[in-house]
């Protein structure tokens, strides 16, 4: 049976730690390097670190990532603005222990399959953001381009497994930051199509969402970002992580 994991998720906006609602309104928090400290003092299953400003401006600071990677202890996990084999090398070589690629796939459907022969499924998430339209249904959502995009959520899912990626990562916009709960109608429905490790993300209010998440099967992460950045649905700033129900 795979590993149940509750993944903290940390959005880093020019070196600044944020969170966001439906990936707008972006708050402040404090230094990412401090926040990371504290994950890697705790029993973190793993650490995604998301720099929402990397594919804006076409570039990575890896700089900046090698001194993020310098104070963890924990596995990590990288993603933004990935577009070639050579940057995903040099990001392993600083520390990260896996890479979600996203928007890349859209460009180049088939980048999926070469990082895997190049460096193993393992080390290999996909992210697929998903938004409702408005008329309520799911559409793959591109986040560089901000707009929804025209492939079947379905199919695609079934596309990407067949490169036997290590992990589908499931990112709601629709869900970002609202801290209702979890989408249970669409993890529901994609869940049992997916046959490689899925993690969910998106809409986590405390910590029961999370592990209430894990009880389906397929579901074999649980990531968030507001629970482990606020004190409670108030908002107040508190950097945490809690895998018990009583705490």
């Amino acid at each position: 049976m795979l590993e149940k994991r509750i993944i903290p998720v940390l959005l880093i906006q020019n070196k600044k730690l944020v969170k966001s609602v439906k990936f707008s309104n972006y708050n402040y928090l404090g230094d990412p390097i401090n926040a990371v400290k504290i994950f890697s003092t705790k029993t973190v299953n793993e650490l995604v670190i998301i720099d929402i400003e990397a594919s804006k401006k076409d570039y990575i600071d890896k700089d900046y990532l090698y001194k993020v990677a310098d104070e963890c202890f924990i596995p990590l996990t990288y993603s933004g603005g990935i577009k070639n084999l050579k940057e995903m090398e040099e990001i392993y070589k600083i520390g990260f222990e896996k890479i979600s690629i996203d928007s890349i796939i859209f460009k180049d459907k088939f980048f999926l399959k070469e990082a895997v022969k190049e460096f193993g499924s393992s080390s290999i998430v996909v992210s697929l953001t998903v938004k409702k339209n408005f008329l309520g249904n799911y559409k793959l959502y591109n986040y560089l381009e901000r707009k929804n995009r025209k492939e079947d959520l379905t199919n695609f899912i079934m596309f990407i497994q067949d490169m036997e990626p290590g992990e589908i990562f499931l990112n709601n916009v629709s869900y970002d930051g609202m801290m209702n709960g979890y989408d249970k109608p669409l993890i529901e429905k994609i869940a049992p199509k997916i046959q490689v490790p899925f993690s969910v993300c998106g809409g986590a209010g405390e910590i029961n969402d999370a592990i209430d998440i894990l009880s389906y099967k397929e579901v074999t992460g649980a990531a968030a970002g507001s629970i482990f950045v606020y004190s409670s649905k108030n908002k107040g700033i508190m950097i945490n992580y809690s895998q018990n129900k009583n705490e």
